[in-house]
């Protein structure tokens, strides 16, 4: 099985095709729309406990995932 080449230039729609700095730009993209839903969210939704509850679960998903593909994106650059 031959590993293919993780895009880092160019449109690549597939997220798992794309290198790590090319996943961590387009978390840090994704960033607004994250606000976006949170805030429809306090909006629509009279629940107090399940906005915590889903405003938690997406900001540690955003911080675990942007540091995630930094760290990979640093360690792949420092040895190639």
């Amino acid at each position: 099985m031959s590993k293919k080449n993780k895009v880092d230039k160019g449109f690549e729609l597939i997220y798992w095709n794309l290198s790590y700095r090319r996943k961590f730009i387009r978390t840090v993209w994704m960033i607004p729309f994250g606000v976006l839903i949170l805030l429809i969210d306090w909006l629509l939704i009279d629940k107090f406990i399940l906005n915590i509850i889903l405003t938690l679960f997406i900001v540690i998903s955003l911080i675990s995932q942007l540091s995630y593909t930094y760290l990979k994106w640093k360690k792949n650059e420092q040895y190639s």
